[in-house]
């Protein structure tokens, strides 16, 4: 038996990528056919337990409060905290899932973390000082600590080995993928878009952007003014639909939007419940993910299971995650933008092969082969 510490602490509760991450894996760590092999224990406050353990019935939980309650406290608590709790708890191996956010330099048992991505290398003024000093001086330093590496692209694998100066051998690219389950094509479009408009009041056909309201890593600004120079073209009268919480610098992507000429046919939803998320993908006419970064882009693959025609930019991982029938623009060009939307949404017959190919793609990807190489990273540490 191999009893496997997980701190949830940099998951924001659930609320990001990462979040949706570890939730994936620890609904599937908790199957009846490795309960014989492993016992899985949770790290972390009453609020992450209640997120991630919900369903759950063979994962446990060791209550840690107010350890996360300020980056420097949560540093300071992995170097020297965890390491003592691992030893207390006797875990045979500590994984990390969030290891780009919360490092430890020793434990007494091998470690495994997951970096999704290195961001600090690719967006400016994305970090103040402080954080731009650790993720650039201590980062890579800590890095190099891991017993094994888990990353969730080819991009972000070279990315670390570069910059963290590790051996390639000792790092491996687990993609994720979308859900199967909540992900899939609608049964009827007609109904779905019913539901939204008396949830939501969308009220017109609409482009679709999920993502926190952060500028400018994720490029809002460049999107609103590609869907003005669309509208402008086309004279289509779709919306644009933005879910997501305010976070840094929020206000200016809500002033664009206000100072737009179809300021009307632009709307912000704010933080929307998990089940509605599969619904606005199936809903909309198309997909954009315009970001500047992305250590992987999940919501690419969870539109496509949905049936629903994808563009992305051209940075990072996204040609990666995207495939190559999907098409990208240079996420700088608004322009490019546009042409990118009039390709994928004013031909009939285009869409409908874009429709057909993102659901065969995104059925490539599986979180059962995610989990299959998360568990072989931990046997490698538990038997070196």
């Amino acid at each position: 038996m191999i009893t496997v510490g997980i701190p949830s602490f940099g998951t924001d509760s659930g609320k990001s990528g990462i979040g949706s991450y570890l939730r994936e894996l620890l609904l599937r760590f908790d199957d009846e056919k490795f309960a014989k092999e492993y016992h899985f224990e949770l790290i972390g406050p009453k609020k992450d337990r209640d997120v991630y353990l919900s369903g759950t019935s063979r994962i446990s939980w060791h209550e840690v409060e107010g350890a996360d309650s300020s980056p420097i406290h949560n540093f300071f608590w992995n170097q020297f905290s965890l390491p003592s709790l691992c030893k207390k708890r006797k875990y045979d191996v500590l994984f990390l899932p969030a290891a780009n956010r919360r490092l430890c330099a020793y434990a007494p048992c091998p470690v495994v973390g997951t970096v999704h991505d290195l961001a600090t290398l690719h967006i400016k003024n994305k970090y103040d000082f402080s954080h731009a000093v650790f993720n650039r001086k201590m980062l890579p330093f800590l890095i190099r600590r891991l017993d094994h590496i888990l990353t969730v692209s080819q991009f972000s694998k070279n990315d670390i080995v570069q910059f963290a100066k590790v051996d390639p051998d000792l790092v491996t690219v687990t993609h994720l993928a979308a859900d199967a389950k909540r992900f899939v094509p609608p049964k009827d479009k007609n109904k779905v878009r019913e539901y939204l408009a008396q949830k939501f009041g969308i009220d017109n056909p609409y482009i679709l952007y999920i993502s926190r309201l952060e500028h400018p890593g994720k490029n809002h600004a460049n999107l609103i003014r590609a869907f003005e120079l669309y509208k402008k073209e086309s004279g289509s009268p779709s919306l644009l639909v933005l879910p997501g919480p305010d976070k840094e610098r929020a206000q200016e992507i809500h002033a664009l939007a206000e100072a737009s000429v179809y300021a009307k046919d632009i709307r912000f939803l704010g933080f929307i419940d998990t089940e509605d998320v599969p619904l606005l993908y199936q809903g909309s006419d198309l997909f954009v993910l315009p970001s500047f970064f992305e250590g992987f882009g999940l919501p690419v693959l969870e539109a496509m299971a949905c049936s629903t025609v994808v563009i992305t930019s051209s940075a990072a991982s996204l040609p990666e995650v995207s495939g190559p029938h999907t098409p990208h623009f240079d996420p700088t060009s608004p322009t490019e933008m546009a042409e990118a939307m009039k390709e994928a949404l004013l031909d009939e017959k285009t869409r409908e092969t874009l429709a057909k190919k993102s659901v065969a793609w995104a059925k490539t990807f599986s979180w059962d082969k995610t989990v299959k190489q998360t568990l072989e990273a931990i046997q490698s540490v538990r038997t070196r």
